[in-house]
């Protein structure tokens, strides 16, 4: 059967509620011909007869009365559905899905710059360590952490490089006087096993202990977490070494909190990335949290900055 024109559909089901191709004529400002000519031609596209006419009125066929009932419905979720679509075009509310540790060590501490900067933002956050499925879980963006190669849907665009080298707190370096990469075979290690869970749980550490030149360290006799911000913190606290992520552990080095006891960091083209849909990424909203984002990670790291406020321009943003 052919497709069904969607304004002789409408044009039924004003005329079913009305039961007068008159009135329906009224409403839609067409002649009562032009309507009866539109049912006429329906019914022909259909195979079916519709209304039953008699000389001075008009009533719905038994196949007439069910297509008015499907149709008044479907109208009304699609006439719902728009109004939703709408609402949240101009929406200021933004459901956001982050990565538990970059949450807790990055982006909380800074959400007070951001609603300053933009009062009626409001965001959800839901710390999410799975990858995202925006359609089935009603997220509009993401920050996730993957390698700079990896492709994802929609818009992309890099936050901050991640870059992986130890740290302790002053006083653990300190008390036991860490020159040497070696000496991590004498003091406790603190092992983040969440970015690895489809390999050895200690591949960063033997990775960054390859590149240190350092042998006869066993990361597996340490303590391991299952996110970086523990791991980070049992670092502060004194625990242990830890081996830090750029932005999860530049704010305790700075303030005093941790220090990189050795030289040698780990780059494997691994960050921290915006992910945005491309039907959310017009909404003023989501211009406004990227180009927030984009300025909040150049002041904190200019060096590992991927994305720099001059590189908005080219990409189109424009936060009101």
């Amino acid at each position: 059967m052919k497709a069904i024109p969607l304004y002789g559909l409408e044009t039924f089901a004003i005329a079913a509620r009305h039961l007068s191709f008159t009135k329906a004529a009224q409403e839609m400002n067409l002649t009562q011909g032009a309507v009866s000519q539109q049912i006429r031609q329906l019914e022909e596209r259909l195979g079916l007869t519709l209304f039953i006419r008699h000389h001075r009125r008009l009533e719905l066929s038994v196949a007439g009365a069910r297509l008015a009932v499907q149709v008044n419905h479907s109208f009304s979720e699609i006439s719902g559905l728009i109004a939703d679509l709408k609402e949240e075009e101009s929406s200021t509310i933004l459901t956001v899905s982050v990565m538990p540790s970059f949450a807790t060590k990055w982006l909380i501490p800074r959400l007070g710059s951001l609603q300053e900067k933009y009062p009626e933002l409001q965001l959800r956050i839901q710390a999410n360590e799975r990858e995202v499925n925006f359609q089935r879980d009603r997220i509009d963006v993401a920050i996730v952490h993957s390698h700079l190669l990896a492709r994802h849907s929609g818009q992309v665009i890099p936050l901050l490089k991640d870059k992986v080298f130890p740290v302790c707190s002053p006083a653990f370096a300190n008390d036991r006087q860490l020159v040497s990469p070696a000496q991590l075979a004498t003091v406790p290690l603190l092992n983040d096993d969440s970015e690895w869970r489809f390999s050895s749980p200690y591949a960063e550490w033997d990775k960054w202990l390859q590149l240190a030149k350092a042998k006869g360290v066993k990361p597996s006799r340490g303590i391991s977490f299952n996110r970086g911000d523990l791991a980070v913190q049992a670092a502060v606290a004194g625990q242990g070494v830890a081996l830090g992520r750029t932005p999860l552990v530049m704010d305790d080095i700075q303030q005093g909190r941790l220090v990189q006891p050795f030289t040698d960091s780990l780059d494997e083209g691994h960050a921290y990335l915006f992910v945005c849909p491309d039907a959310q990424r017009q909404r003023d909203a989501v211009q406004q949290l990227l180009a927030w984002l984009v300025e909040e990670c150049y002041a904190y790291a200019p060096l590992d900055c991927l994305t720099t406020p001059d590189d908005l321009v080219q990409l189109g943003v424009a936060p009101e």
